[in-house]
């Protein structure tokens, strides 16, 4: 299958992906621990995630020899991203501007570690999105 071909299912399970989540951790429950309701879903995605990949690989695979510490950082990074939003949405962040301004960040973020540590191409139209970027989040304040 080319990987062409995927792309705009890609998007619309990361736009579709992202609304969900953002709608689910600002109607998580006030009451609920924030941890215990983070396990609990953590453990539903592992359950799913691993249900996909015994069905498509099987159990004993080759495949589990290239796991490294790029899963432990992804973990962090999903901890640290998952309980910032459930946690800054209970103390009152607003739904309809806090994704917008902290991808915002995120993709400044990244331009820079694109561009410096993978050696990614930095031009005129990278550096005005990253000024629409800006704009957007000052309009925001």
């Amino acid at each position: 299958m080319n990987p062409k071909s995927l792309e705009p299912v890609t998007l619309i399970m990361i736009i579709g992906g992202g609304v969900l989540y953002h709608v689910s951790q600002k109607a998580t429950p006030a009451g609920l621990n924030p941890f215990l309701a983070l396990a609990v879903s953590f453990g539903l995605a592992s359950l799913g995630c691993l249900a996909l990949f015994v069905g498509n690989q099987g159990l004993a695979t080759p495949a589990l020899s290239g796991v490294n510490w790029t899963s432990i950082g992804l973990a962090a990074a999903v901890m640290l991203i998952e309980s910032g939003y459930l946690i800054g949405y209970r103390a009152g962040l607003q739904l309809s501007r806090t994704a917008f301004a902290c991808n915002n960040l995120v993709a400044l973020g990244l331009l820079a570690v694109g561009t410096f540590y993978y050696g990614e191409s930095f031009g005129l139209r990278t550096g005005m999105g990253m000024v629409l970027c800006v704009a957007g989040l000052w309009f925001l304040r």
